[in-house]
């Protein structure tokens, strides 16, 4: 059944507004009498049925709430590189949406070139946004990871338990740390080229530790999408 993301649901209704009002309008063809699954991006989810429609919002009538936890028990942050190509940074952020990522912050890293001339990133964390709610109905997540806005790689905060930073030049492996205990996990990708010493050094200093995956050098977005599955299976529910 088709899954569509909802602002709130009061008083037994909801609406779809939008770009969600319009695929299940003009695309899927849903009408009055259709029933669909929606959810608030805030943990809950509810099987609803269509009882209005006009060409940019669809009323519903709530029926039920579901009473399925689909999400990771994990606090997971990744710090992704902005790269040059936007498309690998955003298929990064769809996977690690499915993955169970609970936050995404974007950096901007010194071989980002393309991001230090971007003043305004209103568009592009709207886009974003689009890309980890689409990802989110596709995979069955109630909650939507947050997508904070770009940070400078000195300015990151480390908060979590535990830190990597996906270093191609050594450190250790990720099996050096299961035996560790965390409800928190957080790990930095840099963007195509990676990261200058210059920068593992300062993410050092916060906490970081290097985490080599293997003699493959990997791109970034595939380097993303390897270490979110590596942190969820070894501290959050993958597998």
């Amino acid at each position: 059944m088709r899954r569509f993301k909802v602002d709130k649901v009061k008083n037994g209704e909801a609406f779809l507004r939008g770009q969600e009002a319009r695929h299940a309008l003009k695309v899927l063809r849903l009408k009055k009498g259709d029933e669909i699954i929606i959810f608030d991006g805030e943990g809950k989810e509810y099987l609803a049925e269509i009882t209005a429609a006009s060409p940019t919002s669809v009323k519903l009538k709530v029926l039920e709430e579901i009473n399925i936890n689909r999400d990771s028990p994990l606090k997971s942050i990744l710090y992704m590189g902005i790269t040059n190509k936007l498309q690998k940074f955003e298929l990064a952020i769809q996977k690690s949406t499915e993955l169970g990522v609970t936050e995404i912050v974007p950096v901007i890293c010194q071989r980002s070139s393309n991001a230090h001339n971007i003043k305004n990133w209103e568009g592009k964390l709207r886009r974003w946004n689009e890309i980890v709610i689409n990802a989110a109905k596709q995979c069955g997540r109630n909650i939507l990871p947050v997508i904070h806005e770009p940070v400078r790689l000195p300015e990151i905060e480390n908060n979590t338990e535990l830190s990597f930073v996906l270093w191609e030049k050594g450190g250790k492996s990720f099996k050096d740390y299961e035996s560790y205990n965390a409800s928190s996990v957080s790990f930095l990708v840099g963007p195509e080229g990676g990261l200058d010493k210059t920068e593992i050094e300062i993410l050092k200093e916060k906490g970081f530790k290097p985490i080599y995956l293997g003699k493959r050098i990997l791109r970034a977005e595939t380097a993303a999408i390897a270490g979110m599955s590596l942190v969820q299976y070894i501290w959050g529910d993958l597998g």
